[in-house]
């Protein structure tokens, strides 16, 4: 299973911030918003083996959600997880900064821009 982004309850650097809030729930998917000091996260979990047909399901579901969205939207990256990256860069998030969390653990802030 690819998780979209491993903080499943938007877990910085160790600590619980907010409640993740879904807004599609489909059989190979659920993307998630959460709101964070007046910043919108997005958190996705992918429930079944990756494949083209996923991703351009998902890409089409996330097109219609940022389509609809007039703000700039974020995500939590580890910085070890390769395939993360990837995955945030696919859909458009750029890089914003990095910092430290409180679990010594090295992170970067991801940004999809309006």
């Amino acid at each position: 299973m690819l998780t979209c982004n491993h903080t499943l309850l938007f877990i910085c650097g160790g600590v619980l911030l907010s409640v993740k809030i879904p807004l599609v729930d489909l059989p190979e998917f659920v993307l998630y918003f959460e709101e964070y000091n007046g910043y919108t996260f997005i958190h996705c979990d992918i429930k079944v083996k990756w494949t083209k047909e996923v991703k351009k399901k998902l890409k089409e579901v996330y097109k219609t959600i940022t389509d609809s969205y007039s703000e700039n939207i974020f995500a939590n990256h580890e910085q070890q997880d390769k395939k993360h990256e990837k995955f945030l860069k696919m859909f458009g998030f750029e890089y914003l900064n990095s910092f430290v969390g409180k679990d010594n653990k090295d992170y970067d802030l991801y940004v999809w821009r309006r």
